[in-house]
């Protein structure tokens, strides 16, 4: 296992762990402790609504350990055997209990010693890193001998605030370097369509979804909402997209999936985090509350994903983009993913921007059976072309009004999106079209679509 020290965790109880050996004796997780875990969680998540300094956070960091150090100083003794990096992998059942969620979803990412000045995270020497399971840890299927495949698609539908999703695309190209990676940019921003795209190449190791998230969409009346990513359909209105919808469609499932979205590693029953703002991947809606519900990071590793990243809260367009940009930079040089998360995260702690500084600690790692591990063991360039590069469809039988192939249409997705609604509209055909200024010969809306 890719594991240095492990917490496992089961529907009553707790044990420390450390390279195999058992740290202390068996504890039950009581009233008291769920008691703690939920007092806990609510006033983590009102720090980060309030955009508390890290003194607060570090405060809780510290409660966080003297629970986990119990009356023996497990926590303590088992810090002081561990190899570096530090994984510290919290793991529990595969359908957990009420009391089994509230401590996985504990922040373990602000552990701070009551002696100490600053996060375990923040040790640049120790290299503390935090990662959850689901269920015992299996094998990951073999790695193939290519460098880093990396599919990248953004999704804003109309009406919606719109993401800066180049400067994402761009920020992870400026720091693996084109040499490292084999990167595949879907334009269309509909999961249906990058499903049929990613199946005729046969799959890429990483999915990278920029977007916005809700936490808890109400996808059937008078049921409780469910975690979602607003997606879009053809037409560029939004597509609310489940964990179901996506393992649905995603036939060939990657290794690695990042829902780079607001809320997505945050259940559907909390209704305590940050809302959306300007600039930031946010829902759009409050939560539910009652309920021992899913994350969307969850539900898909539940679904068979075996690897997914997710935000639990608000996270702002910088923050993302620079956590992105390191994460596949040290992804692409073989670097286990704990790890590589684990320095992602601690980039951010680092930053000198304080609005990336503020979001350091939301990005949360979860594991499946087969999850983990390197996900780069070669340098090889992959083939990127679908079974169909190269033939070319005719309108007629005598083959000679050709169809214009996708290639063509990447960048005009709105002017594209545009057209398809004046046509469903019924409002217009053919030539009729120009009776809207819009779209006269000439106008730059004309030329941009149909040049």
């Amino acid at each position: 296992l890719n594991m240095k020290f492990a917490r496992r965790l089961f529907i009553s109880g707790l044990v420390l762990v450390a390279e195999g050996e058992r740290i202390g004796p068996w504890r039950l997780v009581s009233g008291a402790g769920a008691g703690f875990q939920a007092d806990l969680a609510t006033r983590y998540a009102q720090a980060v609504r309030a955009f508390s300094d890290n003194e607060i956070l570090v405060e809780l960091g510290r409660e966080l350990f003297s629970w986990l150090d119990g009356d023996e100083g497990q926590l303590s003794a088992l810090l002081k055997r561990v190899p570096i990096p530090a994984v510290f992998e919290v793991r529990g059942p595969w359908q957990p209990s009420k009391r089994a969620w509230a401590v996985l979803q504990a922040p373990f990412e602000l552990l701070a010693r009551p002696s100490g000045a600053g996060f375990l995270a923040g040790d640049t020497l120790a290299r503390f890193c935090v990662v959850r399971r689901l269920d015992a840890a299996g094998h990951p299927s073999a790695l193939d001998g290519f460098r880093l495949g990396l599919a990248f698609m953004a999704s804003s539908p109309r009406g919606q605030h719109e993401l800066d999703f180049e400067a994402e695309e761009a920020a992870i190209l400026a720091a693996v370097g084109e040499t490292n990676l084999d990167l595949v940019v879907d334009d269309t921003g509909d999961p249906e369509q990058l499903a049929r795209r990613l199946a005729g190449m046969g799959g890429v190791p990483v999915l990278h979804l920029s977007c916005h998230g809700v936490n808890n969409w109400p996808v059937r009346p008078g049921e409780p909402g469910v975690p979602v990513l607003m997606m879009e359909d053809e037409l560029g209105g939004g597509r609310p997209t489940t964990a179901a919808d996506l393992a649905g469609l995603l036939t060939t499932v990657p290794r690695l999936l990042f829902v780079s979205a607001c809320l997505t590693a945050t259940g559907a029953d909390d209704a305590d985090h940050l809302p959306t703002g300007e600039g930031r991947k946010g829902g759009l809606g409050p939560g539910a509350g009652g309920l021992v519900a899913h994350s969307l990071a969850t539900a898909l590793v539940a679904a068979g994903f075996p690897a997914v990243i997710g935000w639990d809260g608000s996270v702002d367009d910088q923050a993302a983009t620079a956590f992105a940009g390191r994460l596949y930079r040290n992804l692409s040089k073989g670097a286990d993913l704990t790890v590589a998360v684990g320095d992602a995260r601690r980039g951010l702690l680092e930053s000198d921007d304080p609005r990336v500084r503020a979001d350091w600690h939301l990005a949360r790692l979860w594991l499946g059976p087969a999850g983990g591990g390197p996900l780069v063991a070669g340098t090889r360039k992959r083939s990127l072309v679908t079974a169909t590069r190269g033939t070319k469809t005719f309108l007629d039988r005598k083959q000679q009004v050709p169809v214009a192939a996708a290639q063509m249409f990447v960048g005009r997705r709105p002017e594209l999106q545009a057209a398809l609604r004046a046509l469903r509209s019924g409002q217009c055909t053919g030539r009729a079209g120009w009776a809207n200024p819009a779209w006269r010969p000439g106008s730059p809306t004309a030329a941009r679509t149909w040049r």
